[in-house]
């Protein structure tokens, strides 16, 4: 930079403004200011330019993936079946889309039993295979069509099939008394017209509940979020998935939930409580106000601080609370009713979508559960089509 401008001594740049009182420092001088002000003018130009652009650090880029999978588990809002606080622990349920349950009175020695003797039925058998595709409604011939062969669901289950789960009686008393929580929790949804569906979805002759057990496998390996694409799922009201089920543990191992913009998140274990998600059937039926899990929890492969005897393979039991597979989706109640209720205007919940308010078409349960088992939950929301 150059202390001259031809015989004139002045900078190329215009002089700093008058010091004063307040922000007058004292500023070094060049050495080559000889006669002008110019290379005194010049040696404060470049400090100040030097402080500026040097002073702060690089910016660290990180991968958001990453971040998230390294976030330390979240703890979410917590119910109870005998709720004393009033609806606001499942109005913040809602705005998340999972919470812990406890009063729920199932047996903490349950889980381990019910693990146990399911680790003993042979998943990869042709028989057993089958069995799960028709549980869930589907055909071999139709997954070969659609080029499905995800290793995922290990097992399904009917809960109100008595005849396949008789060999396993601790598998099926646990899944019927998860069933009995699950559908207490629905019932607790109905109950709360702030944020749930308004109206009982159950009622004599209007629609039958459906229970499902899904065992999965959880392979060994780093604590994080599953793959695209690898991550099986099913439509459901709500998913009760018990994060204390593997015995021998000192700490609950967290578990990861994607919520509606698909992004994983590990949800951390309380002592004795369920981790509850709301499923597809239950934002539809509350007509948005309820949000969701894009599919099921999904337990961490090592609990943090685990040694190297727990980096092994173990199972993991979901239950839902579902429909049959003819079952029409629809909501149960207008978003402008549940305004009004609430003294608020529609409009600044976004019910002004269609003048009814309704913001869901109605739809065949079958069509849902045939896109959730086969698309990426991470890439697009399966919902999004019934939208209006």
């Amino acid at each position: 930079m150059s202390g001259s401008n031809g015989g004139g001594g002045g900078s190329v740049f215009p002089g700093p403004p008058p010091p004063t009182p307040s922000n007058h420092h004292a500023l070094p001088s060049s050495s080559g200011a000889a006669g002008g002000g110019g290379g005194g003018t010049d040696a404060a130009l470049s400090t100040i330019l030097h402080r500026l652009f040097m002073s702060s650090p690089a910016p660290i880029l990180r991968s958001p993936m990453s971040s998230r999978s390294r976030a330390p588990p979240s703890l979410p809002p917590l119910v109870s079946l005998e709720p004393t606080d009033g609806p606001r622990p499942l109005l913040d349920a809602g705005d998340v889309g999972y919470f812990h349950l406890e009063g729920h009175g199932v047996p903490s020695q349950l889980p381990s039993s019910a693990l146990a003797e399911l680790s003993l039925v042979d998943a990869d058998a042709p028989a057993r295979r089958v069995s799960n595709l028709l549980t869930l409604g589907f055909s071999e011939e139709e997954l070969q069509e659609a080029g499905g062969g995800a290793e995922e669901p290990s097992l399904v289950f009917d809960v109100d099939d008595e005849g396949e789960m008789d060999a396993l009686p601790a598998a099926a008393e646990y899944a019927r008394r998860m069933r009995d929580v699950g559908m207490k929790v629905v019932a607790l949804m109905f109950g709360c017209p702030e944020v749930g569906f308004g109206k009982e979805p159950f009622a004599e002759g209007r629609r039958k509940a459906r229970c499902l057990m899904w065992v999965s496998k959880v392979a060994a390996g780093e604590a994080a979020p599953p793959a695209a694409g690898k991550a099986k799922a099913y439509p459901y009201v709500v998913g009760l998935h018990c994060q204390w089920e593997a015995s021998g543990q000192e700490t609950a191992p967290a578990s990861w939930v994607m919520n509606d913009r698909g992004e994983w998140t590990a949800v951390g274990a309380r002592d004795g409580a369920l981790l509850v998600t709301i499923g597809d059937i239950a934002q539809v039926w509350s007509n948005g106000k309820l949000k969701k899990v894009r599919g099921m929890a999904r337990p961490v492969s090592s609990p943090p601080g685990a040694g190297h005897g727990a980096e092994v393979d173990r199972l993991s039991v979901t239950v839902l609370i579902t429909l049959p597979l003819d079952s029409v989706i629809s909501p149960l109640v207008p978003v402008i009713d549940a305004a009004r209720e609430e003294g608020r205007d529609d409009e600044e919940d976004g019910a002004g979508d269609d003048e009814d308010g309704w913001r869901f078409h109605s739809f065949l349960l079958e069509d849902l559960a045939w896109r959730i088992y086969h698309e990426r939950l991470q890439f697009k929301d399966p919902l999004v089509r019934y939208r209006i």
